[in-house]
């Protein structure tokens, strides 16, 4: 192991020192555990790294998955997925993150130097900010006194009540929403496409007209994407119903990965080219190729539990 600073966050790391081939491997105490080629390891060091890349592989710690690789490849597509999060919202997930390191109501929980990424926080400075804020609004008690840690914190009743109130976050949910025309034609390449590809990666494949429902459709779809970690949008066929969930879910801030059938390329919409697309011949191609992009891009889920 060789102790230098870390590509992503430029603080102290440890470099394991038998990592092969093309890549190193790194253990951050800031950002975490990952993997990176050499290639775009020198990418990140000759420009400066937006601070969110951090907080997207410390997610991937927090949620038990893979340590992601990261490679030129995809280094581009990651970063243009980068959550944009309110300050509101990074309240919400420091909440939860808190919640997670709680054994019991009444519990302290001691957040370090190194935990912004929590709270997709640029800084320390950042994470003392929200930390204040959400004392301020009495949802948690805070010790500033503590010498083990920047802080140490309780949940209070009232925080409590926020969690639960708050409970639907897409960061905490396993389900991939899949968009795609619903022609006859194109269901072998989610039967043995996209399918296969989400359940590979650790999540679970969802389409709205393969479950029955009640309730109106339009409806329907907004809820279930709001419900969703990701949208995989298959543009084949030129769809505008495809267009308006994946434009639906960036509003949201969701990650989208696009698709298309080779042939179909020269007819994608030109508001969405500068989008990278997986571009795909037959079903098992795109079953490759998407599994690789969503462990890149969203991260290889540990905790997949598949439905009935």
């Amino acid at each position: 192991m060789t102790e230098l600073t870390c590509p992503i966050c430029l603080r102290e790391s440890v470099k394991n020192n038998e990592s092969k081939g093309d890549s190193a491997e790194y253990e951050c105490a800031t950002c975490g555990q990952f993997n990176i080629s050499r290639s775009a390891e020198q990418t990140l060091r000759n420009d400066p790294v937006d601070y969110r890349f951090s907080a997207w592989i410390r997610e991937h710690q927090e949620f038990e998955r893979e340590p992601p690789k990261i490679t030129t490849y995809i280094l581009e597509e990651i970063l243009k997925n980068l959550p944009d999060y309110k300050i509101s919202e990074k309240q919400m997930l420091l909440m939860r993150a808190i919640e997670r390191r709680t054994n019991y109501p009444g519990a302290k929980v001691l957040l370090s130097k190194e935990d912004y990424p929590l709270a997709w926080a640029k800084n320390v400075d950042e994470l003392r900010y929200l930390l204040n804020a959400l004392a301020e609004r009495k949802l948690i008690s805070l010790n500033k006194e503590d010498t083990t840690s920047i802080a140490s914190t309780i949940i209070l009743p009232d925080g409590w009540d926020y969690i639960d109130k708050n409970f639907s976050q897409p960061a905490l949910i396993n389900r991939a929403f899949v968009a795609m025309s619903f022609n006859k034609k194109l269901d072998l390449v989610w039967e043995k496409g996209i399918k296969p590809a989400i359940k590979s990666a650790g999540y679970i494949p969802h389409r709205v007209d393969k479950e029955p429902h009640i309730e109106r459709i339009d409806a329907k779809i907004i809820a279930d994407i709001k419900d969703s970690r990701f949208v995989i949008a298959d543009v084949t066929e030129q769809k505008q119903g495809v267009y308006f969930e994946a434009g639906f879910a960036l509003g949201l801030k969701l990650p989208v990965i696009w698709c298309v059938k080779r042939d179909d390329l020269k007819n994608v919409h030109f508001d969405t080219r500068q989008y990278y697309h997986v571009v795909w011949d037959t079903p098992d191609d795109l079953k490759e190729k998407l599994y690789d992009v969503i462990c890149a891009v969203i991260g290889k889920s540990k905790t997949f539990q598949e439905e009935d």
